[in-house]
């Protein structure tokens, strides 16, 4: 395993930007220390030929201005919140409303445009980057004073292990994900990628896709994917101009809080049928939104590409969104003394 580092750019406030490569030696990602964002996987296709899967921006700058989300850590509540409110405790919250009447990915102030102290770490899941931070009570709207760890690891078995831990002075609700938009081409239309999902429900939305906490079949809808099928077989048919659905995975259960489990279940198989690499994603989290990129239509990304929508799928490990507003959900607080752990594992072949 290797790990090598080099700046990748500077804040107008002078803070140095790191970007870390960590290799295996037949595969690679980078990331940097702003936003916690990975800017590139490389994995090698059936002929051993490496291609970038990941959409995003050539430049750090791209990062800095760009929207998206791209490929970055999102909290302190990933996905939405209803009517941009919640209580905990007996009080009432307010937070940004930046999606409708509802707050998204943390409201203006994402974690993404924010700078982690770094270090190279060896864990029991690999090689990789440990990134830290203190998100003061009061940030984005939320209680607790929450700290923070962020562990992007790889072993020699092409796994990329997503670990994050939090623990907190005052009860919030607390919900990790990374925002990483895949294309295992490399390029062109996510359509004819291959998708086998191990969920046999997903979270019924309103209009706003705000969750109406009724959990159905999938069985008869265009978001059944229990028997693999090409990501554009239905993708026209859901109503919503693609895919952004939370399903529920092995891991949900009624009786627990939302980060209790700790096991790892198998999510999805995704399958590009001409280079033939292949993902297959775990985690501990009880649901992971489906998202097919539907809002990055004449975006000017790597090397100057022009985005179009469906050309990535985002499959973001989480709870449940708009849990806080939702007593039926498996809870997402956080109180002191308890410990937040979410792990995800995309492991690739060819």
């Amino acid at each position: 395993m290797q790990v090598t580092k080099q700046k990748f750019g500077v804040l107008s406030d002078g803070s140095k930007v790191t970007l870390y490569t960590v290799s295996n030696g037949r595969m690679s990602f980078s990331v940097m220390d702003y936003g916690c964002t990975i800017t590139s996987i490389l994995v090698p296709d059936s002929k051993g030929a490496a291609a970038d899967i990941l959409l995003g921006w050539s430049t750090f700058d791209g990062y800095v201005t760009g929207k998206g989300s791209f490929n970055a850590f999102v909290g302190r509540f990933a996905n939405r919140i209803s009517n941009a409110r919640f209580t905990v405790g007996g009080k009432e919250y307010k937070l940004d409303v930046n999606d409708h009447n509802n707050s998204l990915h943390g409201g203006f102030t994402r974690y993404e445009k924010m700078m982690y102290e770094s270090r190279i770490v060896e864990t029991e899941y690999g090689t990789g980057v440990k990134f830290s931070r203190l998100s003061r009570d009061g940030e984005q709207g939320y209680p607790g004073n929450v700290a923070i760890d962020i562990t992007y690891t790889l072993n020699e078995f092409n796994e990329l292990s997503l670990l994050y831990t939090a623990a907190t002075d005052a009860a919030t609700p607390v919900n990790f994900t990374n925002h990483a938009y895949f294309n295992l081409a490399g390029n062109g239309t996510i359509n004819n990628h291959l998708l086998k999902m191990n969920c046999t429900r997903y979270l019924e939305v309103d209009p706003c896709l705000i969750p109406t906490g009724k959990l159905l079949s999938v069985q008869g809808t265009p978001l059944d994917f229990t028997a693999e099928k090409t990501v554009g077989q239905d993708i026209d048919k859901t109503g919503i101009g693609g895919y952004d659905h939370c399903f529920v995975t092995e891991a949900y259960d009624p009786h627990k809080n939302a980060f209790e489990n700790e096991k790892l279940v198998h999510v999805c198989t995704l399958t590009d049928p001409v280079s033939g690499r292949t993902m297959n994603m775990s985690t501990n989290q009880i649901g992971v939104q489906l998202y097919s990129g539907n809002f990055v239509e004449g975006m000017i990304g790597k090397n100057g590409r022009c985005y179009h929508n469906h050309e990535s799928i985002c499959l973001e490990s989480q709870c449940f969104p708009d849990t806080p507003n939702k007593s039926d959900f498996p809870s997402c607080v956080l109180t002191p003394g308890e410990k937040y752990k979410s792990l995800t594992v995309y492991s690739f072949s060819s």
